[in-house]
């Protein structure tokens, strides 16, 4: 055992440097030590090295209930049920979960009257309430984008400012300047949906599915451009067939889309594709084995959701329990094992609504 003269003598850089290397949760044990590590552990120094070495552990937010958020992670292949509305002070009848980016989280409240959106950090129990937005009332599409260098982010939201307004507005909250401002407007019939969508950020641009209400159009892979203030349509041929459930994802740089092929009302499979940037055009990378099918597709089991990071996509049921990744370097499929927070049982309550599809990083340093 070393004794506790060693680390007295001992530099804080190296202390520093020796517990920005454990797991988020020691670290967080660490602050209970003592009050010169306490002190230590949320110094700006700390927190810029923590960020910089520390090892990754991302989590699949796969679905929530009135008390926890169930979030998986790939790496210590286990279930986490994270009661982030406490950590966040929030109430979880009164919000649902929008985005996640560089270890933040934004709610919205359920009040359609006045939308007002919430920024959360779980880690750190610290959570922020937006200003309202200057025009928009309906909220269409919301895409948020943390750069972890400057400790800030961006929030994207396009909407109306009524609901039967076929004129789109869009808005951006930056947390340098803590306030709304103004995009653009557009009357484009894409931009019309009948519920809220998640745009990802790559490159510079917020890219999602349009899902009109005119359906008959069907779906279309269109794009924020933040430099030049508009949205457009890629006009990206889907791929051929009936398509249902489509998710839009980035892995490693990859846009990805996944989704059902169904036939005389049938899911024939279930399919990955990637978008090749010089020719915009879908291309199979790979579809779910039949045995995979038949077991996670059951008559009850008629949502499928996809959910994305690094080389891993996680699909889920709309019975959260039930999920499978796949590594898209490996080509290998693992069942993700049952969740058995609620008191025992697979969770059969869980409804299709309870569904969250988030990729989340824990994160010391990310502020609100």
């Amino acid at each position: 055992m070393v004794e506790r003269s060693v680390w007295d003598r001992l530099p804080d850089e190296l202390i520093e440097r020796v517990l920005a290397l454990l797991p988020l949760s020691s670290v967080l044990r660490c602050r209970c030590v003592c009050k010169q590590w306490n002190s230590l552990l949320k110094s700006d120094s700390f927190l810029d090295l923590w960020a910089e070495i520390s090892p990754r552990n991302l989590w699949f937010l796969v679905y929530h209930t009135h008390i926890s958020v169930a979030a998986f992670s790939p790496r210590a292949h286990r279930w986490n049920n994270l009661p982030l509305y406490q950590w966040c002070a929030l109430d979880p009848t009164q919000v649902f979960l929008l985005a996640s980016s560089g270890g933040l989280l934004c709610f919205r409240n359920r009040s359609f009257d006045c939308p007002t959106l919430i920024v959360c950090n779980p880690v750190t129990s610290s959570h922020r309430v937006l200003p309202s937005m200057s025009q928009i009332r309906e909220i269409d599409i919301v895409g948020m984008v943390a750069d972890k260098d400057s400790h800030s982010y961006q929030i994207l939201v396009t909407g109306t400012a009524e609901p039967a307004s076929s004129e789109s507005i869009t808005e951006l909250y930056d947390s340098r300047t803590g306030r709304w401002t103004y995009h653009c407007r557009s009357t484009q019939e894409f931009l019309q949906f009948w519920y809220v969508v998640h745009a990802i950020w790559h490159d510079g641009s917020f890219y999602c599915l349009a899902t009109p209400v005119n359906t008959s159009q069907g779906y279309r892979l269109i794009a924020y451009r933040m430099e030049n203030r508009s949205w457009v349509d890629l006009n990206v041929k889907m791929p051929p067939g009936d398509l249902r459930c489509l998710s839009l994802v980035l892995c490693g740089g990859r846009l990805l889309l996944t989704g059902k092929i169904v036939e005389d009302y049938v899911t024939r499979s279930i399919c990955i594709w990637e978008l090749m940037w010089e020719s915009l055009e879908w291309v199979e990378i790979g579809s779910m084995p039949d045995y995979v099918l038949k077991d996670i597709h059951s008559p009850n089991s008629i949502l499928i959701q996809c959910q994305g990071h690094g080389d891993l996509l996680c699909f889920s049921t709309h019975r959260g329990w039930q999920s499978i990744l796949y590594n898209l370097t490996d080509l290998t499929w693992v069942w993700v094992p049952e969740n058995n927070a609620c008191g025992g049982s697979p969770c059969q309550a869980i409804g299709r609504n309870n569904l969250v599809g988030l990729p989340y990083e824990p994160s010391l340093s990310a502020r609100v």
